[in-house]
């Protein structure tokens, strides 16, 4: 991204010329040949030039030495302007850079690296306000924000972009999750809640997560509630799918399996009581079944009457206890004398032909010639069922 400055135009050194005097030019004092007074003037004629070479020399020393302390000031500015952007703070690489170009205007690489950091700066104020805009449930603002930033960082190559990059991919995700987040109150099944539940597959981060959780909450409190109303229909089967499916997306749900078990033993319960009504009806069926082909008609109010011819004139009322209609009864009558000798025996049918379980018909008949008092006795009684 940022590329390192070249050291300063190169300060000229000053050559040996003026930092030693050419060979031959002096010589030791006792080489030298004695002078007159006359002639002092002429020493200062080549002290003077050597001085002020020296003094020459000196400047462009502290010349040199104050441009490389400069080109490796900017250096240091430029590095470091590069950490700053490469870590996403890149407003601070922008005053770094500012400061470096202060140093060595005019600058081609420090330009490019200024320009490109101010476009990261922009650009990081752009993510920044469409972070602002979700935060404020403004997603569609926020969305077409992202979508324009996207449009102009997508296609960088530059490491300074990396983190953009990274946090526009971040603020996506949670649109998505935001988006979602705001629809779960509209939906009540499972299939819908798990088809959001699949769209957030893939996704990381802490909203992710969050709503990832929210999402098998509201799946597994569905299921339940589907649960308990089978379970009152006695739909065990049924109730027992829609438990399932809830612990197949929160397997250690600890209200779903506790839930699991409760219906487990009410079908067990049920079944057994079920059983136990089955035998019961059954064993009743065939008691019903007993009374009603032999004990379904009970005789009441029987009257024997010994008329003035010696005739015995018989009467009574047969009443259906079955449990069914039944038709065609008869009653077979035992007739006794006084003393309880046996004198024989005779039948009455039961008027209507016909009779509902609980009603009751009459009969009547005569037993001919006993001329005394005598007893009479229900011997048995015939009918059919419906």
């Amino acid at each position: 991204m940022l590329e390192v400055a070249a050291g300063a135009e190169a300060v000229r050194k000053p050559g040996s010329s003026f930092i030693r005097p050419e060979a031959g030019g002096a010589r030791s004092p006792r080489e030298q040949a004695p002078v007159k007074k006359r002639g002092a003037g002429r020493v200062f004629q080549w002290v003077i030039p050597l001085l002020l070479a020296g003094c020459t020399a000196l400047g462009l020393t502290l010349l040199h030495q104050h441009e490389q302390s400069v080109n490796l000031e900017v250096l240091a500015l430029q590095q470091q302007a590069k950490t700053e952007a490469l870590a996403g703070k890149y407003d601070s690489a922008v005053s770094l850079l500012d400061r470096a170009g202060n140093a060595r205007p005019g600058y081609a690489a420090l330009a490019r690296d200024l320009e490109l950091a101010a476009k990261a700066a922009q650009l990081q104020t752009r993510l920044d306000s469409a972070a602002g805009l979700l935060k404020a449930k403004k997603l569609s603002e926020g969305e077409k924000e992202l979508n324009a930033v996207e449009g102009l960082i997508g296609k960088r190559e530059e490491p300074l972009f990396a983190p953009l990059k990274k946090e526009l991919a971040a603020d996506q995700v949670l649109l998505t999750v935001l988006k979602i987040k705001s629809e779960l109150d509209k939906l009540s099944t499972v299939d819908a809640l798990a088809a959001k539940l699949d769209t957030l597959k893939g996704l990381s981060g802490t909203e992710a997560a969050a709503v990832k959780k929210q999402i098998i909450g509201k799946i597994a409190s569905i299921s339940y509630s589907a649960a308990e109303q089978k379970l009152r229909k006695k739909d065990f089967a049924g109730a027992l799918e829609e438990v399932d499916t809830g612990l197949s997306y929160d397997a250690d749900n600890e209200k779903l399996t506790a839930y699991r078990k409760q219906v487990e033993e009410a079908k067990r319960e049920f079944e057994k009581a079920e059983a136990e009504r089955i035998q019961l009806a059954q064993q009743q069926a065939a008691e019903e079944d007993m009374k009603n082909r032999t004990a379904a008609v009970d005789v009441t109010g029987l009257q024997a009457v010994l008329d003035e011819y010696g005739d015995l004139m018989i009467s009574g009322t047969a009443t259906n206890k079955a449990t069914r209609a039944i038709y065609s009864i008869s009653v077979n009558l035992s007739i006794y004398d006084s003393s309880g000798a046996y004198l024989g025996e005779t039948y009455a049918d039961v008027s209507p032909f016909r009779l509902e379980p609980g009603e009751s018909g009459s009969f009547s008949t005569y037993y001919y010639g006993v001329y005394d008092q005598a007893t009479v006795s229900v011997a048995n009684a015939t009918w059919y069922l419906e």
